[in-house]
């Protein structure tokens, strides 16, 4: 096995174990995220929906079907972002089950998941081209004005999935939103497969399935924000590309999620040798 400094970065990023640190939140039987023991002493101050012991929480059996469970968990929500505790407020719910085309078992406010430890799952799109025969990669520039990742650097297309959206649905909205790319064009890209993104941040774990999509952009296409959350724009050789991402073993700048969908679409398109010592342990990191 190798040991480079990409590939500890990605085994971070991806493979982190939350019940080294975490304990397990139950609903329904189902084991669907991870609190810390901070923030499971918080949820104690509402018995009635939640029952808290030393080796996890159980939301209440009590609350039957899925709109009294996000019912009363919103309520909650709602009062720890009173208290500054969860912040962010997204006004934008997520779906919360076993796996992503599972009945779900409730409905939360976005800003909330990290706290929970609830999967999560965004849509990704690669927008790339070509430059005097030369292939090219777009990147964004977060806006400083962002609540997470402030100025960090993105994929051209990203974003989570909603409730009631589909990782196609979500990144046609987005590529309009965030670079100006219509519907039909982005009708054009293809569905490249699924990564995992499971890391330690302070409010306990981040755990996400990233759906990712290529799109080819023709060599007079510019990217033009809509929705004022994307400073600026790049277009980047692979090298460079896969240079940025390789500074984050140091730092770097871009998103976490974000980088390793960009290593992902260089190992696809064969921009990182097959000759590299820790080439199939990175693949085997991001995969699902």
């Amino acid at each position: 096995m190798s040991f480079s400094p990409l590939l500890t970065f990605v085994q971070d990023s991806c493979e982190y174990n939350p019940a080294d640190e975490l304990i397990p939140f139950v609903a329904e039987g189902s084991l669907i995220g991870w609190v810390t023991r901070e923030f499971a002493d918080q949820l104690a101050d509402w018995p009635d929906v939640f029952t808290v012991r030393p080796r996890g929480v159980t939301l209440s059996s009590d609350l039957g079907d899925v709109d009294k469970r996000s019912l009363a968990v919103a309520e909650v929500i709602e009062a720890l972002a009173m208290s500054g505790i969860i912040k962010g407020w997204r006004s934008e719910q997520v779906s919360v089950g076993n796996s992503f085309h599972a009945d779900p078992i409730l409905h939360v406010e976005r800003a909330a998941a990290r706290h929970f430890g609830f999967m999560v799952y965004a849509s990704h799109c690669t927008g790339h081209t070509v430059a005097d025969g030369m292939p090219m990669i777009w990147l964004a520039r977060r806006a400083k004005t962002k609540d997470v990742d402030p100025g960090k650097l993105d994929n051209l297309v990203g974003g989570r999935i909603s409730r009631g959206m589909t990782p196609t649905e979500t990144m046609y909205k987005e590529a309009w939103e965030e670079a100006g790319v219509s519907r039909d064009t982005a009708k054009a890209s293809r569905a490249a497969g699924a990564l995992r993104v499971c890391r330690k941040i302070p409010e306990g774990v981040h755990r996400e399935i990233i759906f990712v999509h290529d799109l080819y952009l023709g060599p007079d296409f510019r990217p033009e924000n809509q929705d004022g959350e994307v400073e600026r724009f790049y277009c980047l050789t692979p090298d460079d590309a896969l240079a940025r991402v390789e500074r984050m073993t140091t730092g770097g700048d871009f998103t976490v999620e974000a980088a390793i969908v960009m290593l992902n679409f260089l190992v696809r398109r064969g921009f990182y040798s097959p000759e590299r010592a820790d080439y199939v342990d990175l693949l085997r990191a991001m995969t699902p």
